[in-house]
């Protein structure tokens, strides 16, 4: 049985063995009213886009800060384009006009980008402090939050995990969800992936770790949380998914299926 402490260390090894980095969330230096890593976001992005002026990659920075909206559907909806296609700059350069297209992540070369394990990060909105379980930064961008429900409390389950996200999404802190490309919800046994505006009943199973392998009986199996974590969360895939198999349609964003 896991406590929720032992749960979250449980998959930060996973995750660690997949060659993502780790810290704890008090170990960042930060505004705890920031959910994005400006620090690691700003550096990545002058890593990835060494041809366009920094200054150019700093005007970038600010459009991802700064949404129209208050609306969490609206801006994670823009905010996946930017993620996917990136962010277009028009810059006045010796008089000339000059486009550049600011990319957020390096989808050519995956090893070009920094994937960061995060847990405990202490996130402060409209003065309530919250503090979600795991969170996933890709270039210091907030791209997974998982909720992890701690098998030892039976009255506990990943139904209360989904429920709490929602809470954090509609009513606590809905700043982190402009960025989430899917969710992770677990009890232990069960662990399945969502999206923002997907119902309980929507989130899904991973089940297997690689296209040639059995899939594996997740309905009675604690094999689904390694399955999941090694199968979605292989670095190449990782990235895949958040590329190709993210779709929106007017009110909903969907996570493709496993089939």
């Amino acid at each position: 049985m896991f406590t929720e402490e032992s749960f979250e260390n449980v998959v930060i090894e996973y995750l660690k063995e997949l060659n993502y980095d780790y810290t704890h969330g008090s170990n960042l230096t930060r505004d705890n009213k920031e959910v994005l890593l400006l620090e690691n976001l700003k550096q990545n992005l002058i890593n990835i886009n060494k041809e366009i002026p920094q200054s150019t990659i700093d005007y970038a920075i600010k459009r991802i800060q700064n949404f129209e909206t208050n609306d969490v559907f609206t801006n994670n909806r823009l905010f996946h384009k930017y993620l996917t296609e990136g962010i277009e700059i028009t810059d006045f350069i010796d008089g000339k006009t000059v486009y550049h297209t600011v990319k957020l992540i390096d989808f050519d070369n995956i090893e070009n980008n920094e994937f960061l394990v995060v847990n405990q990060l202490e996130i402060v909105e409209d003065d309530i402090k919250k503090i979600p379980d795991v969170i996933i930064y890709v270039n210091g961008i907030p791209l997974v939050c998982m909720e992890l429900k701690s098998t030892s409390r039976e009255e506990v389950s990943i139904e209360d995990a989904y429920k709490q996200l929602m809470n954090y999404k509609e009513v606590h802190i809905p700043t982190l969800f402009y960025y989430n490309a899917f969710l992770i919800i677990s009890d232990g046994v069960h662990t399945k992936a969502g999206t923002i505006t997907a119902p309980l009943d929507r989130f899904m199973d991973w089940k297997k770790i690689n296209i040639e392998d059995e899939i594996i009986d997740t309905l009675h199996s604690y094999k689904n949380l390694d399955t999941l974590i090694y199968g979605m969360f292989d670095k190449k895939r990782f990235l895949d998914i958040i590329k190709n198999f993210i779709l929106f349609i007017p009110k909903g964003k969907i996570l493709a299926q496993y089939h």
